[in-house]
């Protein structure tokens, strides 16, 4: 995750508590952090995430899924086996 898209779910997060929504988890996908790359470029990206996935958890009280990324739709089976 990034910065961008972080303080935009913190905003989604404030819009659903107003509507009487709670939200319980959060999802981070596509992250490079859960791959194996060893391009350097890819892997200093994935560095850069292990802020975000720090304040994700912390706010989240630990309850977040990490999704890697994949270069192939998940669905289907894929996806169940998640």
């Amino acid at each position: 995750p990034e910065a961008t898209p972080v303080y935009e779910a913190l905003r989604l997060e404030d819009d659903l508590k107003r509507a009487g929504i709670a939200a319980k988890w959060w999802v981070v996908n596509q992250s490079l952090y859960g791959t194996d790359t060893t391009n350097p470029i890819l892997m200093a990206k994935a560095t850069g995430e292990i802020e975000w996935l720090n304040r994700i958890n912390e706010h989240a009280n630990g309850k977040f899924a990490l999704i890697s990324w994949s270069p192939e739709d998940i669905k289907g089976e894929r996806l169940l086996a998640l």
